[in-house]
């Protein structure tokens, strides 16, 4: 694959998915990011890997309109979207898969994926996306059940899915295998490198290493900064 399939056509030039330009940003008075710069193409896997307070989840939230940055700006398919509001995401299909509170605790399985889809008027549609997501997770046997019902792992397999119903372009997910068993990592990671195949970018933040060796990109980021950034071919 080369590079330039990854990319979209913008007249004469090539254009990321994503692409993040001298990203500032911090809490109140205390600084996180320090000028991040990286871009994303299509059907890539970047990643974002560091230690605890490193700025990664900063990251994430800057692109999805959670954080205003202070300075910079965050394009999507050549457009800029810096501080634009996070319920705008969906309809550029970028869609943000946080650590916690993903999931609606008092709605059934099959609720949430209904809940998630509320932007997809043709009922059909819907219906089809939510068979979809049944058979890539495997939680069809849990349409009934509360999240409450659900192991760690199934429970981030949930909001995975629910990511998955608007049909992204691009997720930003943070930490998607933390509390996953053995079992619920690999069928995460099959579903990732399929849809990846399927046009689908991911931009994740991840300790446990299950992606870094299908990762086009590795960005390590310390003290808000990016410090190496690793090149490679995924699988």
């Amino acid at each position: 694959m080369t590079a330039t399939m990854n990319y979209i056509d913008k007249g004469k030039q090539a254009v990321p998915l994503l692409k993040v330009e001298d990203l500032h940003a911090g809490y109140g008075k205390r600084p996180v990011l320090h000028g991040v710069e990286f871009d994303v193409g299509r059907s890539e896997i970047v990643l974002m890997t560091g230690g605890n307070g490193s700025g990664k989840s900063t990251v994430l939230k800057c692109i999805y309109g959670l954080l205003k940055p202070e300075k910079g700006r965050i394009l999507f398919e050549g457009n800029d979207i810096t501080n634009h509001k996070s319920s705008d995401m969906i309809k550029k299909q970028i869609l943000y898969i946080p650590q916690k509170n993903n999931y609606f605790e008092n709605l059934s399985v099959n609720n949430n994926l209904e809940v998630a889809g509320n932007t997809i008027e043709d009922k059909v549609i819907l219906k089809q996306r939510m068979t979809e997501v049944y058979e890539i997770t495997g939680l069809g046997r849990h349409r009934k059940s509360t999240p409450f019902t659900l192991s760690g792992g199934e429970r981030q397999l949930l909001a995975f899915g629910m990511a998955l119903i608007p049909k992204p372009k691009l997720v930003l997910f943070d930490e998607p295998f933390a509390g996953m068993d053995k079992d619920n990592s690999e069928v995460l990671l099959k579903t990732i490198l399929k849809l990846k195949k399927d046009g689908i970018a991911f931009l994740v933040v991840e300790h446990e290493k299950h992606l870094t060796n299908y990762a086009n990109k590795v960005n390590e980021i310390e003290l808000g900064k990016i410090k190496n950034k690793l090149f490679q071919n995924s699988r």
